[in-house]
């Protein structure tokens, strides 16, 4: 079975296969966490949870599929809790979100960011990972005054950020510092657009 980018087959709907589909990714995490990339097989994965590879292969058609399917639980439970949250500052606690998702098991994260980003540009998944990209900036709350090409710059180049962190495994990236520089430039933007928004109403 080929090792290129590709994502998860059909979501499971029934119980059982739901159970099944959520052993293997706990499965996989477990072995990114203990070994990292280096022993991440689907052969491997399929064992630790108790599965047959034909089984394995239902669900997902190659290891990256795996990896491309935990990225995409993750980022949609982050959606998930910025569309509930009840922060005092919900844009601080969205990038406070995101920076420490994974936090415990940076292997499994390190290795979802680089598969998530191989789909995204090439395979026969890539046109459906482009348009999850584009739900990306609900990854952030809503920003007063900002244009939607605004809300599009702001929220790539904080992913891009944190992405870049991950992959180069930056000493920083769970430090306070690396949260303030994230929140500097989401400020001077806000800062900008309350301006401009400010010099509107009054010119």
């Amino acid at each position: 079975m080929g090792e290129g980018a590709a994502g998860p087959r059909r979501a499971p709907k029934q119980a059982r296969a739901r159970a099944t589909h959520a052993t293997i990714l706990e499965a996989a995490a477990r072995i990114l966490d203990s070994e990292g990339e280096r022993g991440f097989t689907t052969n491997r994965v399929a064992a630790r949870a108790g599965v047959s590879i034909g089984t394995l292969y239902q669900y997902f058609p190659n290891k990256q599929a795996i990896l491309v399917a935990m990225s995409q639980h993750e980022a949609e439970r982050l959606r998930r809790e910025v569309a509930e949250g009840r922060d005092a500052d919900p844009v601080h606690a969205a990038l406070r979100r995101l920076i420490h998702a994974f936090e415990s098991r940076p292997n499994l994260r390190r290795a979802s960011v680089r598969a998530a980003l191989q789909a995204s540009l090439a395979g026969p998944d890539a046109a459906a990972w482009r348009a999850e990209a584009e739900r990306a900036p609900a990854l952030l709350p809503p920003i007063d005054a900002l244009s939607t090409l605004e809300t599009f710059v702001l929220s790539r180049a904080v992913m891009g950020a944190v992405r870049a962190a991950v992959l180069e495994a930056h000493p920083s990236l769970y430090e306070p510092e690396f949260e303030d520089a994230l929140m500097t430039l989401v400020d001077g933007v806000r800062a900008i657009a309350a301006a401009r928004s400010d010099a509107a109403e009054t010119g």
